[in-house]
């Protein structure tokens, strides 16, 4: 109170504003509000949510070792969306690898009659998505783009963008190989049917390619980070399934098994030649 007087002062008031609000009226319970220095829901949250639950768990033990029996709650975004990411990370991506491997091979198997083109496929997957996680780690933990703070990415993002990436690879490359075995069947050897399909095919699969990447883009200029973070990753696939993976990396892991690629199915002998034409017909024909 100021002067003596029975009005309370300025002070005197915030702080009864500040306790109503941190105390109950009987005074059997109280809130403490933290203020981390960080982002409580970014990277770093699940670290800090672990810790200060052990700290409450401690002191919770030192209060009951010292007669007192009180119960700590910790509430707010940052548990929220700990538990959450702990909880969706227990079992989605272990479901999501398993969905993926196993479509894959089945499909595979059925459509080439092959054993070893599932694995292949994989392996192109496998490679796309790890040069794009791989990017999005420099870009956001070194390079730190604008809106990125060196925490990494969101936890959502891989389990909502993974399938897509995973599409997206698998769609370019198995037109390819569709062609690859088309052309096989009418009796070229791996090797010409790889060059045939690549020839006929690589326009269409690059505009298709283009088109994807232009219509993702849009996404970067989101001001929300979380798609401005999908829109990259989705580009950044787009352009490495464009011009690396379905231009250099299949045909190459082709060239291995050459004809083991079709193991075991069944596919004819060769009996047909790419054959290219002199350079004065500027043309070349199967």
């Amino acid at each position: 109170r100021g002067g003596g007087g029975s009005r309370p002062t300025g002070k005197a008031r915030a702080y009864r504003y500040q306790m109503r609000k941190t105390k109950s009226m009987l005074g059997s319970a109280a809130i403490i509000v933290l203020e981390p220095s960080f982002n409580s829901v970014g990277g770093y949250s699940s670290q800090w949510v672990r810790e200060v639950r052990d700290l409450m768990d401690h002191e919770a033990e030192v209060g009951r070792r010292h007669g007192v029996e009180w119960e700590l709650y910790f509430e707010g975004m940052a548990p929220i969306l700990t538990d959450l990411k702990e909880s969706m990370y227990a079992s989605a991506p272990y479901y999501m690898f398993g969905a993926v491997v196993s479509m894959v091979l089945a499909l595979t198997a059925v459509s080439f009659q092959s054993l070893t083109m599932g694995i292949r496929l994989l392996v192109t997957v496998a490679f796309s998505l790890a040069w794009v996680f791989g990017i999005m780690v420099v870009l956001l933990q070194d390079i730190r783009i604008p809106g990125a703070q060196g925490d990494g990415l969101n936890f959502i993002v891989p389990i909502m963008i993974v399938p897509v990436l995973v599409g997206l690879t698998l769609d370019y490359d198995l037109f390819l190989l569709v062609r690859i075995h088309e052309y096989r069947l009418q009796g070229f050897s791996t090797q010409d049917a790889t060059m045939a399909a690549m020839y006929r095919t690589s326009g269409i699969i690059t505009v298709a390619g283009l088109i994807m990447l232009a219509a993702f883009s849009a996404l970067i200029t989101s001001e929300l980070f979380v798609l401005r973070t999908i829109g990259i990753l989705v580009a950044s696939t787009c352009i490495l399934d464009t011009f690396l993976v379905r231009a250099w990396l299949v045909p190459a892991l082709l060239m291995i098994g050459v004809e083991w690629n079709w193991w075991p199915g069944k596919v004819p002998p060769v009996t047909r030649r790419c054959r290219v034409n002199d350079e004065s017909s500027g043309s070349s024909s199967l």
